[in-house]
Order: structure tokens, then C-alpha cells, then sequence
């Protein structure tokens, strides 16, 4: 199963009639293809939420999921990779999704970019987590273990996992491409899946798994970021002529990339084994009433925000994205206090919460609230503190220059291809909930009975 979070159709289909996706294209000609919704709607169309959905064949309310790298105790259903383990199947993860912590499997286990350590199965993989949590999502090593030693050292360790002297070589051309021209930094986004595909296909090749999974994020961050670049005339906000210039091709950039990694999937494929390429929903532009758009804040640093809130030592931290991250208290008792110190900050005014703040088992989810009126000079209040208790906003947060312009949308894609596939089958009514039980049933696998979806009997081989 190949993940490409949040693709659309909406998107693929015109670039396919351009022939800018000749392998989404066969994909789609030679198999069987559909747009299943998410059963999971507002506000928990999320992705950690819907891919949960698609590796279990629950719903949110039954598998618990709420927010990224929760306590991984209270998911309440078993993913995919944990039925075919427990049946006895050899199984590789590589990235999906709240995969982690790892699982002794018979195959190898890589968990998502958005996992707490760099822990795999087995663990002679950590070299390759270790790149993904450092390099891929803005979590920087200490200075001291980030030098050129580390670098060099990191190298020749991921030269051995499978790194290709062709993706080097992209790699190199980049870097190059950015020294001369430093508004291409984007594009180093899609270097991320080619670089992991190396790991991947030769981990997928040593052990053959009976189930595999491979995840990539780039597509989407595109989306995410770019959107207004791409279609400004559909945006209330207004986009300079430098940012269409810059970024007006990230997003097809993007699926171009997509489709290059799929050919290379397809490479791996061989008579018995079926490709099932998913997103658990897709993307939509994102017009919002703020008039500066949803800017993108990061914390200057977790550790002074913790010292803030007179939690040090109290509590462990994990950042997940830009302007998202967890903390994991030590007590009942100190994640209460935590709990209500976040939700009674505020931005200039009690009026402007400073975060919204979210828990589930153990964990507390923080993620930074949005105001037009919100500038450098705001002051950030904590009402708890006995001290200071206010600080200038840029003093704690600063903008990443990245505003939000796309959104999720709960159409998602499927793709469906192997030798006894049926060809050019579109599939007319679909859910995200239907993916779990048909691969399982490709698999040869009983589906439980607690899954809610239904085996996509229109895509069964035909034999």
C-alpha cells in the first residue's frame, strides 16, 4: 500500500489529461480506481485520525485516535500490520502513520517522521529514523552532534542501508540549485520519499513482506503551503507577483514527484503481488476571513515555554509540526496543572486564547491560535505566574513565513492494480473504512468482525 497523503483527484486528473502523470494515468487505465470519503468529518478530518480509520476499518469513535502521537496505548483498534502480524504474515511498515513504536514483526518496521524516538525493527535501521526525525521535520540535533562529523558519519551509515549514488546526486544537484538560487529551497521537500524509497525497496526486496506500506507527507505539505501561489484568483488575500513566481509550481512539482515514485513501486511488483495506491482524504483551497491569511508560528523553544509555565522537569516534549507539539506530564496532578496554565494564556487579551489544548490518556496536544490582530509587539500572557508572566509575542514565536492555504477535504483517492485486477473499473460508492477489509481479503485473511467497511468486491481479482 502506497500512501500519498491528502492527494485529489481533483488535482491528478487534470494534470493526467495534460500528460503530466503518465503513471497515475496507467494506474488508473490498466486497474481499478475509486474516491472514497472519510467517515471521519470535522473537526476530525485529520490525517493521523482518517489513516487510522483506513488501517483499521473503525471509525474514530471506536479506534480513539485524536491527535498526532498520542499515547500509543490508547488506540483502541489494531492496525493492519497487527492483524497480519498476529496471523502469522511478514509484514513491512515503512512511515505510515502513529506506527509507532515499532513492532517486533518478521519483516522491519520504520515508524512515521512524527515518531518520539528513532527506535526501529530491527535496529540497525535507526540510522534511517535518525535522518527522517532531524532532516525531514525541522527538529534539530544539538550543535555539538549536528557537525560534519555526524554528517559524514550518518553518510556512510545510510550508504550501507540502501542510500542510491542517483539520489545522492539529486541530493547534491539541490543543494547546488540552492546556492544560486536560494528560493528553491522548497523543492528539497521532494527529495524526502526518493531518499526513503532507496531504504525502502531494498528492505521490500531482502524480505518480501505478505503485507508492506509506504508513506510520504510531500504532496501534501505542497498543498498545504502553496495552494494561493498556485490559484491566487480564488484567495481574498492578495499574492505578490514574487510568490507566484517562486512557488506557483510547487504543488505540481509535487505530483510529478508522486508519479516518478509510483513508477519505482511498480518496479517492485511482480505476478503475485497487488498495488493499492490510497490517501485516507485529499485537500481544498483554504479561503479563510483572516485577513493576513493563517500564518504558520513556530515556538523559539519548547524548553523556555516549559520553564514558563513552571513545569521544568515535569514534563516531556515532542514537537510534530510547525506550529503543533506534545507534552507527556509525569502525574495526574501535573498534567492537570499543565492542562489549565496553557488554556488560560492568552494573546493581548482573554479574549484571544494563545493555544487550543487537547489530552487523551497520558499526552497533551498544543497547537498555536491565530488572530489578525496578533503582531511582533503583542504581548503573550500567563495568567498563572506570580512573576512576569507576559512576553512579546515574537520574543516566543516566530513566523515561518508559511501561511496556510490549503485545507483537508474528505475525498480521498484509490488505485488498485495488479495482474488479475480488473482494468478501468471505477468504483462508484466507496469509504475509507473499505480499504481495511479488502486487503485483508487479498491477503486471504478473515476480516474481523468489528471492521465497519465492506470488501470492495469490484476490485477482486479475476481468476
Amino acid at each position: 500500500m502506497v500512501e500519498l497523503n491528502e492527494v485529489t483527484w481533483n488535482l491528478i486528473d487534470p494534470m493526467i489529461d495534460k500528460g503530466e502523470l503518465p503513471t497515475f494515468a496507467r494506474l488508473k487505465k490498466e486497474g481499478a480506481w475509486a474516491a472514497p470519503l472519510s467517515v471521519d468529518l470535522p473537526p476530525m478530518l485529520e490525517p493521523w485520525i482518517t489513516w487510522t480509520t483506513v488501517y483499521t476499518g473503525r471509525p474514530q469513535p471506536e479506534h480513539k485516535v485524536e491527535f498526532l502521537q498520542q499515547p500509543p496505548e490508547t488506540i483502541r483498534a489494531k492496525r493492519i500490520w497487527e492483524i497480519c502480524d498476529e496471523a502469522g504474515l511478514s509484514v513491512g511498515v515503512y512511515g505510515s502513520i502513529c506506527s509507532w513504536p515499532p513492532r517486533e514483526v518478521n519483516g522491519f518496521h520504520v515508524p512515521d517522521t512524527f515518531a518520539q524516538d528513532t527506535s526501529t525493527h530491527p535496529a540497525s535501521l535507526q540510522s534511517i529514523q535518525k535522518l527522517n526525525l532531524t532532516y525531514t521535520r525541522s527538529i534539530r540535533l544539538p550543535s555539538d552532534q549536528d557537525g560534519l562529523l555526524f554528517k559524514a558519519r550518518l553518510g556512510a551509515q545510510l550508504i550501507k542501508l540502501g542510500l542510491s549514488a542517483g539520489t545522492i546526486s539529486k541530493i547534491v544537484r539541490q543543494l547546488a540549485r540552492e546556492r544560486r538560487q536560494p528560493k528553491t529551497r522548497w523543492q528539497r521537500v521532494a527529495l524526502q520519499p526518493f531518499v526513503n524509497f532507496d531504504f525502502f525497496s531494498r528492505l521490500y526486496r531482502r524480505h518480501r513482506p505478505d503485507f508492506a506500506s509506504f508513506h510520504t507527507n510531500h504532496v501534501a505539505h505542497y498543498m498545504h503551503t502553496y495552494w494561493k501561489a498556485m490559484q491566487p484568483e480564488i484567495f481574498p488575500q492578495s499574492t505578490s507577483a514574487e510568490e507566484r513566481q517562486n512557488y506557483g509550481g510547487a504543488i505540481t512539482h509535487g505530483y510529478r514527484m508522486a508519479d516518478q515514485l509510483l513508477k519505482r513501486m511498480m518496479s517492485l511488483l511482480d505476478e503475485n503481488t497487488i498495488m493499492v495506491v490510497a490517501s485516507s482524504m485529499g485537500q481544498k483551497p483554504y479561503v479563510t476571513p483572516l485577513k493576513k491569511g493563517k500564518r504558520i508560528g513556530q515556538l523559539r523553544s519548547l524548553d523556555r515555554l516549559i520553564a514558563i509555565l513552571d513545569m521544568k522537569g515535569r514534563v516531556r516534549t515532542l514537537t510534530t509540526m510547525s506550529d503543533q507539539f506534545n507534552l507527556y506530564p509525569d502525574s495526574p496532578e501535573t498534567k492537570q496543572l499543565l492542562f489549565d496554565r496553557l488554556r488560560s494564556a492568552y494573546i493581548d487579551s482573554p479574549e484571544r486564547p494563545m493555544f487550543y489544548v487537547s489530552a487523551v490518556g497520558d499526552g497533551i496536544t498544543v497547537t498555536h491560535r491565530h488572530y489578525d490582530e496578533t503582531t511582533d509587539e503583542s504581548i503573550c500572557v500567563f495568567p498563572h505566574s506570580t512573576t512576569n508572566g507576559r512576553y512579546r509575542f515574537d520574543d516566543l514565536i516566530y513566523g515561518t513565513g508559511m501561511v496556510k492555504s490549503g485545507c483537508h477535504d474528505p475525498k480521498g483517492i484509490l488505485m488498485v492494480y495488479g495482474q488479475d485486477i480488473p482494468s478501468g473499473v471505477l468504483i462508484p460508492e466507496c469509504t475509507n473504512l473499505d480499504i481495511a477489509p479488502t486487503l485483508l481479503t487479498f491477503l486471504r485473511l478473515a476480516v474481523p468482525g468489528e471492521m465497519r467497511g465492506r470488501v470492495l468486491s469490484e476490485v477482486m481479482p479475476e481468476r
